[in-house]
């Protein structure tokens, strides 16, 4: 590993990050603010790759504890040296865990949790060039699929958790399916532009287990402005104004 320690512009933490490996983006930083503008206090997330999601969680002062289960080795190894360099490991810890094994137990407790996230892999295993290792793993459904991934947080979240999870347009379809189907209902939408009149490239999505019926669609949210610079928004994200 050719190992970084990169500032995440966030409570002046500090995050550890493989140049060879995968290596947190915008969609990282997009789900965790959507995630966390509403109250929760126990969180998890899947997919957890070095730790990110977790660590801006830990930072909102309902949060109690923050889980982050991940299963790669490496980046499993640098999420836990980011939480004990930035002296936080009474609220954020990470496992070690294929999450395609449900079973309950101590270190995955079942209906503990009132949020779970997930930045999963975008891509089907038969959807083109697959990278190797850990960056394989983080792009391509390699060790869990989608449906994988809504499974474990079915199993995670008490009743009326909620469950959010960033992707591709084109696998919209396969999240609202795989939600309904374990009993995760569908309640808030937003596609994400790269700019004012450009398709979108990532969605967000909200479920709550055991939820009614009725999903309502957010604005879209545009990354930059016609200037080039990022949006308002995105400044506020960012926490840059």
């Amino acid at each position: 590993m050719a190992v970084r320690l990169d500032d995440l512009c966030v409570n002046g933490y500090k995050i550890y990050q493989d140049d060879c490996g995968f290596c947190f983006g915008t969609d990282a930083v997009l789900l965790a603010w959507f995630a966390g503008n509403k109250k929760f206090t126990k969180a998890a997330d899947l997919c957890a790759g070095n730790g990110v999601i977790s660590v801006i969680l830990s930072t909102h002062n309902c949060c109690k504890e923050a889980r982050g289960y991940e299963i790669s080795q490496g980046p499993f190894e640098l999420s836990k040296m980011t939480a004990e360099y930035n002296k936080i490991t009474d609220k954020v810890s990470f496992y070690l865990r294929d999450i395609r094994n449900t079973a309950i137990d101590e270190n995955f407790p079942g209906g503990y949790f009132d949020l779970v996230t997930a930045n999963p892999p975008y891509m089907t295993e038969n959807s083109g060039l697959v990278s190797e290792g850990a960056k394989g793993a983080a792009r391509t459904e390699l060790t869990c699929t989608l449906a994988d991934v809504v499974k474990a947080a079915s199993v995670l979240l008490k009743n009326g958790g909620r469950f959010c999870m960033i992707n591709k347009p084109d696998r919209l379809t396969d999240a609202i399916c795989a939600m309904r189907e374990k009993k995760i209902e569908p309640k808030r939408l937003m596609l994400v532009s790269p700019r004012c009149g450009k398709k979108p490239e990532l969605f967000l999505i909200e479920g709550i287990k055991q939820g009614k019926p009725g999903l309502f669609c957010e604005p879209t949210l545009e990354i930059y402005g016609s200037d080039g610079k990022y949006t308002e928004t995105l400044n506020k994200i960012y926490g840059l104004n």
